[in-house]
């Protein structure tokens, strides 16, 4: 009965063609995944042509289904090409059929597979793709296929619809997605597509707020975080107006002010004293946290130290310091050999002999070897060890003299580590203004 209707159904359709070549018709098997708009642009027809085609009155249709399609639709799609992929240890069939959305079967019919044994190596075919979908790159903004995205996945990412997607990428098998393909996507409002790393401490909130975004949004664009949760070091993808920092220093660190403050994030290596004191522009916060993560992954048994300031919410003048006024100052605590864990490592005059120099090195040298540190406040009878300290982790004396005022004496007027007084018992690190301020003075 099947047959029958699609064989009435294509004599009535012919009568919607010319004569001659052109009324000769084809036919499309329904798989999984197929609609009626996304076949329509594969075989560069409308929906109202299928629609009346095959005398369909709404747009379902099933699994399995022959639709008619017009000849010349049908002979203008270029041959696919396959996609191929090597069988690693751990894959089965079904989980590569998970992987490239198609069934067993499928993939047992492209290998001409008896059972479900393949074997580390093997060449398998699990899909194809038209080459006309990479004839033209991408010429605006991409999404990345993830494993397990469908092209309605990404529609809901990007505020878009299938037809939409599909219409901005000729040629595009909605039905064969592979990992890490560029699905072009409609400019977002003068977005731009940003990757961002997660850092430890980071949260939703935080990231959102950085970069103007909603948290909501943050889910839609990462697939990853409605799974699996945030994760420091994981790599998201976002979509935003302002993409780098809108945080601002003005005026030098004596004389200035702060706009668009980043409070500075807890963290396990640290005590922050004062949170309504430690504001600063988004690169100091996070530089903090960059220097404080590498100790932690060169020592992960070290004490904290105490943060005490960096500045007020909007800068300017603050009680007890001359500068800390435009975000870029901050005042630590040194390593110090031995530390109470409830409360880390407290602002006490050091001698050379109570200073945790391999630490307290691995912490300016973060800043150091990035090019951060405008300069880094230390008694110049604390420099001798920390020197040391660089010495035996191999750095030469003709490296260590752009960074260290050590040993030519405390009055020698170059060096990033330099004396100043009342400065046995905290380093006070002063940042270098970000290439994207444009208000701030060195």
């Amino acid at each position: 009965m099947g047959r029958l209707r699609v064989l009435l159904a294509a004599i009535l359709a012919l009568s919607v063609f010319d004569d001659g070549a052109s009324a000769q018709t084809g036919t499309h098997t329904v798989e999984s995944g197929d609609m009626l708009s996304t076949l329509a642009v594969r075989f560069e027809v409308s929906v109202d042509d299928l629609r009346e085609w095959n005398h369909l009155s709404g747009d379902h249709i099933e699994v399995g289904q022959e639709l008619i399609i017009a000849a010349a639709a049908v002979s203008s799609q270029p041959p696919r090409q396959a996609r191929e992929h090597t069988v690693v240890s751990g894959d089965s069939l079904s989980s590569l059929a998970t992987r490239y959305e198609t069934t067993v079967e499928q993939i047992q019919e492209w290998n001409e597979l008896e059972g479900e044994q393949i074997r580390r190596g093997q060449e398998l075919i699990v899909g194809y793709v038209s080459p006309r979908a990479r004839r033209r790159p991408p010429s605006g903004p991409t999404h990345r296929v993830e494993a397990g995205e469908t092209l309605s996945h990404i529609a809901v990412a990007h505020d878009m619809n299938v037809e939409q997607i599909l219409e901005m990428n000729p040629g595009l098998d909605p039905t064969r997605l592979s990992v890490g393909q560029e699905v072009q996507v409609a400019q977002s409002d003068g977005r731009q597509r940003i990757s961002v790393r997660v850092r430890r401490g980071d949260s939703l909130g935080r990231i959102a707020r950085r970069h103007r975004v909603r948290v909501r949004d943050i889910r839609r664009w990462n697939r990853s975080v409605r799974r699996r949760g945030l994760r420091a070091g994981q790599q998201l993808v976002l979509w935003s107006e302002i993409p780098e920092s809108t945080s601002e220093s003005h005026g030098e660190p004596w004389d200035g002010s702060l706009t668009h403050a980043v409070q500075l994030a807890r963290h396990p290596s640290y005590v922050i004293r004062d949170r309504g004191r430690a504001w600063g522009t988004l690169e100091t916060t996070l530089w903090i946290e960059d220097a404080f993560d590498a100790v932690r992954d060169q020592f992960p048994r070290s004490p904290r130290v105490r943060v005490h300031d960096i500045s007020r919410r909007r800068g300017g003048r603050m009680h007890g310091h001359r500068s800390h006024q435009s975000g870029r100052d901050v005042d630590i605590s040194y390593y110090q050999r031995r530390c109470p864990q409830d409360t880390g490592c407290r602002m006490v005059p050091l001698r050379p002999a109570h200073l945790d120099a391999e630490r307290q090195w691995a912490l300016f040298e973060a800043w150091l070897r990035a090019g951060r540190a405008e300069k880094i406040f230390v008694d110049y009878s604390l420099q001798g060890v920390l020197y040391d300290a660089a010495r035996r982790d191999g750095y030469s004396r003709s490296q260590l003299s752009r960074w260290f005022q050590y040993p030519r004496g405390q009055n020698f007027p170059h060096g990033v580590i330099r004396h100043f007084p009342k400065h046995r018992d905290h380093a006070h690190v002063r940042f270098v203004c970000p290439d994207t301020d444009a208000e701030c003075e060195d």
